[in-house]
């Protein structure tokens, strides 16, 4: 019987990574392949145990409840004569507490490192993910035959790969898949510090001084050494966008390349929507968790800048801004947020809609003409999609995933660069301009062609998309694996054949290819020189 083991510490939670983890299990425990269903416990070939390491302490069926009502995701078991009963059987939770030492503090926190952050981060992160492992075996789940790491910690290759780390000889079995939604450190990260420029994640104190500037230059180099040489002891390479398989591609220089394979959008779902100017509120809609990376405060200061132009906008003209609060941290930074919103004299005309169920998402969706998104270097955007599927003229920043893969080029407009998706903005000016061009100046006809475009575009991130290509992926890798261990995936047809190029695994949504290849490693050698 095959073992595969999923990393997530956080599984419970609404994100979009946590989106892609429960759609990939969804796949493997519901799609009917060559051999029957993945977890058919009439076939002995199939793939029966799927093991989570988690330090989410929460009851397995109520995890399956809030997946279920957080992201409209059902596992069923596919199997005809148990169409009906639940996979729990086949799913398992290691659950472990991150808390392991007197002073309580945890061990993948990012807040339990004020200095130094990402390197003790992923020396947390190997620790938790040992321990998982170990009382893993203690509660009767083999080693796993695969991993996968959905969350973009490459440290953990080292730990299920063996080497310095806990049980290494018992882990070279293990094949790795690896999905990065976002590199943990970037290329840009780094000109960043070089160019000492302040950001949320470099502080002015350090940027404005040569020495400590200088030390953190140094660490940053260090850490991407280590995160390179973790990151290629992955046997397949995932990455969520064209940006992110982009800095991975210059950072790891994987031997098998990197596969792009879009994150899964809901957008048939959120298609049904009705794209009629009646129903539509003049309601600007954002939607990500409160984290300081998706700064909101640019979109509340766009927007009070916006009320503030002439023509006046509609007076009922609101900024709503939903998402999820993950704990005190992200509590206090709502609460910032709302002392800006009265600093700036707007806050009647803002509202905060936090840790609501999917149902109040799609009201909203249905309700907003506007989608505003603000995160810089955004890996990839799922919120974004969201928006363009429901209708909404979205506005979103100008880099990362929604420039790369989104948001396309078109046609001008009369406010600047109208595109044939939606606008893109970087500066606050640039949200106010685009934000008041679609409230005042853009004409029916051309908001529904807008709408229209759009929604055909968004098509191409669709679940079932998302679900087609990642079991493309999976069989063929797992086919070339031949796993040593008895009961695992027997090798097949695609075995022995060696691919010097990344491969971009795509939906075919929209006319597009369904696969494509990109450079080779000779080629990205050259471009990351370049960089």
């Amino acid at each position: 019987m095959t073992t595969i083991g999923f990393y997530h510490p956080h599984c419970a939670q609404g994100g979009g990574g946590e989106r892609v983890l429960w759609k990939i299990i969804e796949s493997l425990v519901t799609s009917s392949l060559t051999d029957g269903s993945i977890l058919d416990p009439s076939n002995p070939k199939s793939l029966k145990n799927i093991v989570i390491y988690t330090a989410d302490n929460m009851d397995k069926d109520k995890i399956f409840e809030d997946v279920a009502t957080k992201f409209g995701i059902n596992v069923k078991r596919s199997s005809k004569e148990s169409s009906k009963e639940s996979v729990n059987s086949g799913l398992n939770f290691v659950q472990i507490s991150t808390v392991v030492v007197p002073g309580g503090e945890s061990l993948i926190d990012p807040c339990s490192y004020p200095r130094l952050t990402m390197l003790r981060q992923m020396l947390g992160g190997s620790n938790f993910l040992s321990q998982a492992l170990k009382i893993s075996e203690s509660e009767g789940h083999s080693y796993p035959d695969i991993f996968f790491d959905t969350t973009g910690c490459a440290w953990t290759h080292g730990v299920v790969k063996g080497g310095i780390f806990r049980c290494f000889m018992r882990m070279k079995t293990a094949k790795v898949f690896t999905y990065t939604h976002y590199p943990t450190i970037s290329t840009d990260m780094l000109n960043m510090v070089y160019e000492r420029r302040f950001s949320y994640n470099n502080s002015e104190e350090i940027s404005a001084s040569k020495i400590k500037n200088a030390v953190k230059l140094l660490y940053y180099i260090f850490f991407a050494l280590l995160y390179s040489f973790y990151g290629r002891l992955a046997d397949v390479v995932v990455a969520n966008s064209s940006w992110t398989a982009g800095h991975i591609e210059r950072i790891w220089r994987p031997r098998g390349g990197v596969n792009v394979l879009w994150p899964p959008c809901n957008a048939k779902g959120f298609g049904e929507i009705s794209m009629n100017k009646e129903g539509r509120e003049n309601l600007i809609l954002s939607i990500g968790q409160f984290r300081p990376e998706k700064d909101h405060a640019l979109q509340i200061k766009s927007f009070a800048r916006l009320l503030k132009m002439k023509p006046k906008p509609p007076r009922d003209t609101r900024l709503i801004l939903l998402g999820g609060c993950r704990g005190e941290e992200d509590e206090k930074r709502v609460e910032d947020l709302r002392r800006l919103c009265k600093e700036l004299k707007c806050e009647k005309s803002v509202e905060f809609v936090l840790n609501q169920p999917f149902s109040v998402l799609k009201d909203y969706l249905a309700r907003s003409s506007i989608g505003i998104h603000s995160m810089w270097n955004e890996h990839f955007g799922i919120g974004v999609v969201e928006m363009l599927a429901a209708g909404l003229v979205t506005i979103a920043h100008d880099s990362g995933g929604p420039r790369a893969d989104i948001i396309g080029p078109g046609h001008p407009g009369e406010a600047g660069s109208i595109l044939e998706t939606g606008f893109l903005a970087s500066t606050e000016e640039e949200y106010a301009s685009k934000m008041h061009y679609v409230l005042t100046g853009m004409g029916d006809d051309e908001i529904a062609s807008l709408r229209k475009a759009a929604r055909l575009s968004s098509m191409k991130f669709d679940d079932a998309e998302f679900d087609g290509r990642f079991l493309e992926l999976f069989l063929k890798h797992t086919k070339e694996f031949n796993c040593s261990r008895s009961g695992t995936v027997e090798s097949g047809r695609g075995r022995g054949r060696k691919e010097a190029k990344a491969e971009t695994v795509v939906g075919n949504g929209g006319g597009g290819k369904s696969s494509s290849r990109t450079s080779s490693r000779s080629r990205s050698r050259s471009k990351a020189k370049k960089s």
